[in-house]
Protein backbone atom coordinates (compact mmCIF):
# COMPACT_ATOMS: atom_id res chain seq x y z
CA UNK A 1 0.00 0.00 0.00
CA UNK A 2 1.31 3.43 -0.94
CA UNK A 3 2.23 5.71 1.96
CA UNK A 4 0.25 8.96 2.36
CA UNK A 5 2.09 12.18 1.50
CA UNK A 6 2.26 14.33 4.62
CA UNK A 7 3.73 17.81 4.23
CA UNK A 8 5.08 19.88 7.07
CA UNK A 9 6.74 17.12 9.09
CA UNK A 10 8.78 18.78 11.77
CA UNK A 11 11.49 17.70 14.18
CA UNK A 12 11.08 18.30 17.92
CA UNK A 13 7.34 17.60 17.76
CA UNK A 14 6.00 15.52 20.63
CA UNK A 15 3.19 14.27 18.35
CA UNK A 16 0.75 12.10 20.33
CA UNK A 17 2.39 12.99 23.65
CA UNK A 18 1.77 16.72 23.19
CA UNK A 19 -0.48 18.49 25.69
CA UNK A 20 -1.27 21.16 23.06
CA UNK A 21 -2.08 19.26 19.84
CA UNK A 22 -1.96 21.16 16.54
CA UNK A 23 -5.18 19.62 15.34
CA UNK A 24 -7.70 21.83 17.09
CA UNK A 25 -11.17 21.29 15.63
CA UNK A 26 -12.27 24.77 16.65
CA UNK A 27 -9.66 26.48 14.46
CA UNK A 28 -9.70 24.75 11.06
CA UNK A 29 -10.71 27.50 8.67
CA UNK A 30 -9.93 28.15 5.02
CA UNK A 31 -10.92 30.65 2.40
CA UNK A 32 -13.64 29.60 -0.01
CA UNK A 33 -11.18 29.57 -2.93
CA UNK A 34 -8.90 27.13 -1.04
CA UNK A 35 -11.95 24.98 -0.36
CA UNK A 36 -13.06 25.07 -4.01
CA UNK A 37 -9.54 24.29 -5.23
CA UNK A 38 -8.76 21.45 -2.86
CA UNK A 39 -11.84 20.14 -1.05
CA UNK A 40 -15.11 20.69 -2.96
CA UNK A 41 -14.54 17.64 -5.18
CA UNK A 42 -14.23 15.41 -2.10
CA UNK A 43 -16.93 17.12 0.00
CA UNK A 44 -19.26 14.09 0.10
CA UNK A 45 -16.35 11.82 1.02
CA UNK A 46 -15.33 14.14 3.89
CA UNK A 47 -18.90 14.33 5.18
CA UNK A 48 -19.28 10.55 4.89
CA UNK A 49 -16.28 10.21 7.23
CA UNK A 50 -17.69 12.56 9.85
CA UNK A 51 -16.16 15.90 8.89
CA UNK A 52 -18.70 18.69 9.18
CA UNK A 53 -18.42 21.65 6.81
CA UNK A 54 -19.89 25.10 7.48
CA UNK A 55 -19.86 27.98 5.00
CA UNK A 56 -19.81 31.59 6.17
CA UNK A 57 -19.13 34.37 3.69
CA UNK A 58 -15.73 33.84 2.11
CA UNK A 59 -14.65 31.22 4.68
CA UNK A 60 -15.23 27.53 5.25
CA UNK A 61 -14.90 25.91 8.64
CA UNK A 62 -14.28 22.22 9.26
CA UNK A 63 -15.50 20.50 12.42
CA UNK A 64 -14.77 17.00 13.66
CA UNK A 65 -11.81 16.63 11.32
CA UNK A 66 -9.51 15.44 14.08
CA UNK A 67 -9.49 14.12 17.59
CA UNK A 68 -6.36 16.17 18.27
CA UNK A 69 -4.11 13.29 17.31
CA UNK A 70 -5.49 11.73 14.11
CA UNK A 71 -6.37 13.80 11.06
CA UNK A 72 -9.34 12.55 9.02
CA UNK A 73 -8.08 14.45 5.95
CA UNK A 74 -4.98 12.21 6.03
CA UNK A 75 -6.67 9.04 7.27
CA UNK A 76 -9.37 9.05 4.58
CA UNK A 77 -7.39 10.64 1.75
CA UNK A 78 -8.37 9.46 -1.72
CA UNK A 79 -5.05 10.46 -3.29
CA UNK A 80 -1.89 9.38 -1.51
CA UNK A 81 0.26 11.66 -3.73
CA UNK A 82 -1.05 14.90 -2.20
CA UNK A 83 -1.49 16.21 1.31
CA UNK A 84 -5.22 17.03 1.43
CA UNK A 85 -5.18 19.12 4.62
CA UNK A 86 -5.98 22.86 4.72
CA UNK A 87 -2.94 25.15 4.43
CA UNK A 88 -2.90 26.11 8.12
CA UNK A 89 -2.72 22.42 9.04
CA UNK A 90 0.22 21.81 6.70
CA UNK A 91 2.28 24.67 8.12
CA UNK A 92 1.58 24.22 11.84
CA UNK A 93 2.93 25.57 14.24
CA UNK A 94 2.39 28.58 11.96
CA UNK A 95 -0.93 30.00 10.78
CA UNK A 96 -1.68 32.42 7.98
CA UNK A 97 -3.08 35.82 8.94
CA UNK A 98 -5.84 35.47 6.36
CA UNK A 99 -7.50 38.76 7.29
CA UNK A 100 -4.43 40.86 6.61
CA UNK A 101 -2.95 39.48 3.40
CA UNK A 102 -1.62 42.49 1.50
CA UNK A 103 -2.51 41.88 -2.13
CA UNK A 104 -1.07 45.24 -3.24
CA UNK A 105 2.37 44.45 -1.83
CA UNK A 106 1.85 40.69 -2.18
CA UNK A 107 2.80 39.97 1.43
CA UNK A 108 1.48 37.46 3.91
CA UNK A 109 2.26 37.18 7.61
CA UNK A 110 2.57 33.88 9.43
CA UNK A 111 2.13 33.79 13.18
CA UNK A 112 2.52 31.03 15.73
CA UNK A 113 -0.56 28.91 16.29
CA UNK A 114 0.27 28.11 19.90
CA UNK A 115 3.19 29.50 21.93
CA UNK A 116 3.09 26.41 24.18
CA UNK A 117 3.78 24.01 21.31
CA UNK A 118 6.78 21.76 22.03
CA UNK A 119 8.34 22.71 18.69
CA UNK A 120 8.03 26.42 19.46
CA UNK A 121 9.50 25.92 22.93
CA UNK A 122 12.42 23.86 21.58
CA UNK A 123 12.98 26.12 18.57
CA UNK A 124 11.54 25.85 15.06
CA UNK A 125 14.17 24.39 12.71
CA UNK A 126 15.25 26.63 9.81
CA UNK A 127 14.64 23.83 7.32
CA UNK A 128 11.00 23.71 8.45
CA UNK A 129 10.61 27.40 7.59
CA UNK A 130 11.95 26.57 4.12
CA UNK A 131 9.37 23.79 3.84
CA UNK A 132 6.59 26.17 4.92
CA UNK A 133 7.78 28.73 2.35
CA UNK A 134 7.64 26.09 -0.43
CA UNK A 135 4.15 24.95 0.60
CA UNK A 136 2.84 28.52 0.64
CA UNK A 137 4.53 29.55 -2.60
CA UNK A 138 2.99 26.57 -4.38
CA UNK A 139 -0.49 26.70 -2.81
CA UNK A 140 -0.80 30.51 -2.94
CA UNK A 141 0.27 30.53 -6.61
CA UNK A 142 -2.49 28.01 -7.26
CA UNK A 143 -5.09 29.90 -5.23
CA UNK A 144 -4.19 33.40 -6.36
CA UNK A 145 -3.55 32.86 -10.07
CA UNK A 146 0.23 32.70 -10.04
CA UNK A 147 0.90 35.61 -7.67
CA UNK A 148 4.14 35.35 -5.74
CA UNK A 149 3.95 36.50 -2.14
CA UNK A 150 6.60 37.66 0.27
CA UNK A 151 6.22 35.48 3.36
CA UNK A 152 6.93 37.07 6.73
CA UNK A 153 7.52 34.73 9.67
CA UNK A 154 6.44 36.43 12.88
CA UNK A 155 7.53 34.20 15.74
CA UNK A 156 4.83 35.23 18.17
CA UNK A 157 1.16 34.32 18.59
CA UNK A 158 -1.27 36.09 16.30
CA UNK A 159 -2.82 39.14 17.96
CA UNK A 160 -6.56 38.65 18.42
CA UNK A 161 -6.29 35.05 17.24
CA UNK A 162 -9.95 34.29 17.88
CA UNK A 163 -10.95 37.33 15.80
CA UNK A 164 -9.00 36.18 12.74
CA UNK A 165 -12.17 34.73 11.26
CA UNK A 166 -14.29 37.88 11.65
CA UNK A 167 -17.54 35.92 11.84
CA UNK A 168 -19.54 35.73 15.04
CA UNK A 169 -21.51 32.62 14.12
CA UNK A 170 -18.63 30.18 13.76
Amino acid sequence: MKKQKFEGKIKNCDRNLCKFPCCDDGEVVEWINEYLAFHERIKDWLIEHGIKIKFCGDRVKFYNCSDGKNCKFIKYSLNKDIDPRPIDCKICPYIVDWNNIDFDKKQVNLYLWNKDCSVVLKGIPKNFKQTVRKILERDFAYLFYGLKFKINFIDEPMPHFKDRINYQDF
